[in-house]
Parts: structure tokens; sequence; C-alpha cells
């Protein structure tokens, strides 16, 4: 029988605000619900300027917006959840490889070179996550309140403005039957400490690949995060495809600076304790 070996990697120490994280964070049993988007690119790039990244502009001349759910159940700092929003793009001091979709057939992070994720928006339940993303990684993470429900196809989740009675935005979907398929890792891009950080998150599961109908209502919020939902045209557009998973597993490891480049300011200033 092979040995499950997949959390057996060597860990090193990092303190936040928040108190002490080994790293890397241990994802032991998580559900996502992954929707992804071609969005017009004009409504996309200007979410980049300042980060030294630029949206990679696919075949149709769109770029590829993801709205994230993970439902993390069982995790080495504790259970949460989190949303998020993240669209894919290149490093401009780094080669462009011109053809972007192949990267997504390479299973192994280690090999999408110069193509990855930037994370927009990142709220979580747990303040522990919060600090961790935002010390560690420089993700724009903020602590709000997540509902959601899971049960079989159907999935509904929303985010709630941490400052006001309001929604920032809600979700509901109904999944078709899919295909099943291995997982791919994943891939970060961010900015930290006057660097571009390249991350790569190690993912064991199985995925559905499916399509679906899906709803996005934006709130009245006036958050940050429901002016991006709004300035990129989200609530509009339907999710090309899903990927679905109720038996991930991850390891979010630490970045590795690729390249100079001045951080801008990150959004959501830490809550007052």
């Amino acid at each position: 029988m092979k040995q499950d070996t997949f959390f057996d990697v060597p860990l090193s120490v990092a303190q936040t605000s928040e108190g002490r994280v080994d790293l890397p964070i241990f994802y032991y049993n998580v559900g996502v619900r992954h929707l992804n988007y071609w969005v017009d690119y004009d409504r996309v790039a200007p979410k980049l300027e300042g980060t030294g990244l630029v949206p990679c502009r696919f075949f149709n001349g769109k770029a590829l917006v993801s709205l994230i759910f993970f439902n993390y159940r069982d995790v080495s700092i504790g259970p949460y959840e989190e949303v998020t929003i993240t669209i894919i793009v290149r490093p401009v001091a780094l080669k462009d490889p011109g053809v972007y979709l192949p990267t997504f057939l390479k299973r192994k992070g280690e090999n999408w070179g110069s193509v990855g994720a930037y994370v927009l928006e990142m709220p979580v339940t747990l303040p522990l996550a919060r600090a961790a993303g935002r010390e560690i990684w420089g993700y724009p993470k903020f602590v709000t309140r997540i509902p959601f429900r899971l049960t079989g196809r159907y999935f509904a989740f929303e985010v709630k403005d941490p400052d006001a009675d309001e929604s920032i935005v809600a979700v509901k979907g109904m999944m078709s039957p899919g295909i099943c398929l291995k997982a791919t890792d994943l891939v970060t891009f961010s900015n930290l400490n006057d660097s571009i950080i390249k991350t790569i998150v190690n993912v064991d599961a199985k995925i559905t690949l499916c399509l679906g109908e899906v709803s996005l209502d934006v709130g009245r919020s006036t958050h940050g995060m429901a002016a991006n939902i709004r300035d990129i045209g989200l609530a509009d557009s339907t999710p090309a495809f899903i990927m679905s998973s109720d038996n991930e597993r991850t390891r979010l490891n630490p970045g590795s600076a690729i390249a100079p480049w001045k951080t801008p300011e990150l959004p959501y200033p830490p809550e007052k304790k």
C-alpha cells in the first residue's frame, strides 16, 4: 500500500500579529466551489495598476477571473471560511509566454512559469488567517461573516460587510453533472516587502468540472469588495465553467521573491482591538 506523504514536508515558523503560524499551512479537508468567468480585459486591467502584474489576455481577448468559496473544515491554524476573487496574470518583469491555457494542464505549480493568479479580494472568518495572509503573503484579507450552504450540487455563500449590516455579495448556484479530474496545483503572485512574491499551493483532490446556473447579487454595501465586483462586471456575467470538490487537501507554502517591485498599500487596514 502506497504511503500517504502529502503532509510529510519540513516546517518553518512565522510570527504574525495574531500569533504563531507553522508553514506550510496544512488544509486537511476542504470544500471548494470555483466559479470561472471570462471578463472584459479593459475592466480588469485597472485593478492591477501599481502591482507589476498585468492580466493574461486569452484567445478570446478576455481576462480570466475566478470567484471561489472555500469551506476549510480542518486546518492546521483552525477551521474557517474564505471567498476569493482572483485574476490570471503575469509579471511584467518576466517573459510573456503568449499562450496561457496550456499552463492549466500542468499539475505541478513549479511548471507554471510566469502565469498565476493575483488575489484581488480575500475575506475570511478567522483573525489568524487574516493576519497570516496579509503579513506572510501580502494578500488583501479582511475578517467578516461568510454564511454558506453546500447541499449536493446546490451551493450558496454570502460575504457580509464587516462595517455595516449589509451584504457585499450573495451567490447561489446549481451545478450540472460533470466530469471528474485530478486537480492541479495553484500559483499566486502578490506584492510584499518591495518584491513580487510567487507562491505555490499544492493541491491533492479530485475535482468535478461542470457547468451550472448561478445568480450573483451585489448588495448595497459601499465596501471596496462590492465596488470591485461592480467595476469588473461579475454580476452581469455568467460563469464559463465551475470546478468543485468536497474533499480537497492543500499545502499553502511560503512564497519567494521573483522580482523587485515597490509594494502598493494593501486595502482594509487592521481592525482595531
